[in-house]
């Protein structure tokens, strides 16, 4: 399940919240390992875009609280593929004008 809000608290300025929720998933036949746990990833994102400007900023911190979240793989990697942990991106955009 995929949720997503985003508010304008200011002129030029946006707050996202995204959260991604992922069900229990079953192993294939023969796969003797124990289900995976559901979980959910939440990112929060700040941007400031000025009116009228070309360029953009934006800060955000995704898998907010540092959860354990893993994807079912092969057997022979015994716990599964983590995802990436909290982390921190800053991001500017500049948009050329069209020719």
């Amino acid at each position: 399940m995929y949720l997503r809000t985003a508010w304008e608290f200011l002129p030029d300025w946006n707050f996202d919240r995204q959260a991604n929720w992922t069900g229990k998933r079953h192993r294939p036949v023969g796969d003797s390992r124990p289900s995976i746990d559901n979980y959910t990833l939440t990112d929060l994102t700040l941007r400031y875009h000025p009116t009228q400007q070309p360029w953009e900023m934006g800060l955000s911190v995704r898998n907010v609280f540092d959860t354990d979240a893993r994807e079912p793989e092969d057997p022979m990697i015994p716990n599964d593929l983590p995802l990436a942990g909290r982390s921190v991106w800053e991001e500017v955009r500049y948009r050329f004008p069209a020719f």
